[in-house]
């Protein structure tokens, strides 16, 4: 036999049964809820509205400096707003949080007050003007700040309000300044580096001068000069080499001194020509004989009296001449002779005797005595000779004085790839330098001119379109919805009991019950007959119940009334609706 499945009219049995279960939760839970909608303090929030204003002048024209998108500056502000020396001046000035901070620490007090702040920016759809493309951009935003008095809400609304602006100011002021300032120094910088550099190329050209690349060709050219006139001292050397050889032989074969001759045109011989004429006979007389013999002896004598009496022994220029005369001679001879002719062999042994005296006579040094010479020729002749020697000294010393120049030039040749390496180098940073100072330069410039905007208020600025006001209503909490919920859940909380209570108990209360125990019906069935005593019951908890009904009713018009709208306002209102305003 299939079980009959229960209708409405068995859960309205199970409901009236158990009507306690019902009844006591919900009124429970909806006094809960009343008295929480009731108790809860009411939170006021004043709000401002700051409208993000772009620069008056164009962009294109004037480039701020302020390069930060508006709702990163929002936020940045919002946090300096927000620090904690800020907020504490705010707490103290307004006597804020005056329970709280008798029993909180500060950073609970700060931490609430922060959640009491809020900052919302307001968007809207414009047109990128570098893409073209529609885009979202912030154009406003708007502050609020939560406190259980609408006085308090409103000027600390205000007071936060004129931060933001006073910040905005500064924090705007301030990083043109930096910007300005920062890129002052950069090209002051740069300016004392390019400087810097100036003089250390000009150092390193003056002490590089004739290394540097562009003068490569001038040295280039100085050494072929030189190298030609190299070329040509060696020509004048030789000639004048020639011409010098030439005068000593020319000088060799004049005398130095010219004779004197007397009235009768014989010649007159002084001391001093007497020494000359005894010294140039003395080697050809000791070439003849040895040096005992009595010509020799009495020759000899007669030159040491002959130079007592004039003061000098030995006329060592003389003795040079005729020395190189004799060598000559006997050159001459030896072409044409053996070694082993006579007159070879004398004339080897006068050029030995002169060779021998001339070094008597330079290790005595009152022996060499030069006579001054008198020939004009033999003068002239010896002239000419010292000017030769002195040209081929001065020829000398040129050719030294060219080959230190000309290795100078090749050594600055050499060097000149290394030093045009370096050279190009500072040359390269120089340039750099002066680029970067002209670069940072016109930015400062630019950046003055941004500084100005800011400090005339021309760049983009916060403007405060919508003051904060007083609030006339609280935003919290919502008292509708804490009554409504608090109903929900006394009528879930009523039916959840019963269902509760139906479940756990196991006595039978319905002939369906027996059908669905049994498989059979009953027979009959004798409902519960109540006596007095329930019956009083029964009538006394309803009686409870149209009293509950009743304050119920009466409760929920006095919290309409005091919490959203007055009775006569309402009532009023609802007459326009239902006769349409008449």
């Amino acid at each position: 036999m299939d079980t009959p499945s229960p209708d409405i009219r068995d859960y309205l049995k199970i409901v009236k049964k158990r009507r306690k279960y019902l009844l006591i939760p919900f009124v429970v839970i909806a006094l809960l809820s009343v008295v929480l909608a009731v108790t809860l303090p009411s939170v006021y929030r004043s709000s401002a509205t700051i409208l993000i204003e772009e620069q008056e002048i164009p962009s294109e024209l004037v480039k701020s400096t302020v390069t930060t998108f508006a709702d990163q500056r929002i936020q940045i502000i919002s946090q300096r707003i927000m620090s904690r020396s800020n907020l504490v001046d705010i707490i103290k000035k307004y006597d804020l949080y005056a329970d709280d901070r008798k029993t909180k620490t500060e950073e609970k007090i700060l931490e609430k007050m922060r959640q009491s702040i809020k900052v919302e920016t307001i968007s809207a759809d414009v047109m990128d003007p570098r893409s073209g493309r529609p885009t979202k951009a912030t154009i406003a935003f708007q502050l609020t700040f939560d406190d259980h008095s609408p006085s308090l809400a409103q000027r600390v609304t205000n007071e936060l309000t004129s931060l933001f602006l006073r910040e905005n100011i500064k924090s705007r002021t301030e990083s043109a300044e930096n910007a300005a300032l920062f890129l002052s120094e950069e090209a002051r910088r740069l300016k004392e580096k390019g400087q810097q550099l100036q003089a250390t190329l000009a150092d390193f050209k003056e002490k590089n001068l004739r290394q540097l690349p562009e003068a490569n060709q001038l040295n280039q050219q100085e050494l072929n000069a030189l190298n030609n006139q190299l070329l040509s001292l060696d020509s004048q050397e030789r000639s004048t080499q020639d011409r010098r050889y030439y005068l000593e032989g020319q000088l060799a074969q004049i005398e130095p001194n010219t004779a004197t001759f007397g009235a009768a045109g014989n010649r007159v011989f002084g001391m001093r020509d007497r020494l000359k004429e005894l010294q140039g006979q003395y080697p050809s007389l000791l070439a003849r004989y040895s040096d005992n013999h009595p010509d020799v002896v009495k020759m000899r004598r007669e030159i040491e009296s002959l130079q007592k009496e004039i003061g000098s022994s030995t006329d060592l220029n003389t003795m040079n001449a005729e020395l190189t005369d004799k060598r000559a001679r006997l050159a001459s001879l030896t072409e044409q002779y053996s070694d082993r002719h006579p007159d070879v062999i004398n004339l080897q042994k006068q050029v030995t005797s002169l060779e021998q005296a001339m070094v008597e006579g330079a290790k005595n040094p009152t022996a060499n005595i030069n006579l001054e010479p008198d020939n004009p020729a033999y003068i002239t002749l010896k002239a000419q000779l010292e000017a030769a020697s002195s040209d081929l000294k001065s020829l000398e010393y040129t050719r030294v004085q060219v080959r230190q120049r000309i290795e100078e030039l090749r050594q600055n040749l050499m060097q000149s790839p290394l030093v045009e390496k370096d050279y190009m180098d500072l040359v390269q940073e120089l340039n750099n330098t002066n680029q970067r100072y002209q670069a940072v330069s016109a930015r400062e410039m630019e950046a003055q001119i941004a500084q100005q905007l800011e400090i005339e208020k021309k760049g983009e600025r916060f403007t405060l379109i919508d003051p904060a006001q007083e609030p006339l209503e609280p935003v919290s909490p919502n008292r509708m919805a804490i009554l409504f919920l608090g109903m929900v859940l006394a009528i879930a909380g009523g039916f959840g009991a019963v269902a509760g209570g139906e479940m756990l108990d196991a006595t039978i209360h319905s002939e369906k019950a027996i059908v669905s125990i049994l498989g059979v019906g009953p027979l009959a069935s004798i409902p519960y007959m109540q006596s007095r005593m329930e019956n009083s019951q029964a009538r006394r908890q309803q009686g409870m119940l149209l009293v509950a009904l009743a304050g119920g009713i009466v409760l929920a018009m006095a919290l309409f009334h005091w919490l959203f709208m007055p009775l006569d306002v309402f009532w009023y209102k609802l007459l326009r609706v239902v006769f349409g305003g008449h």
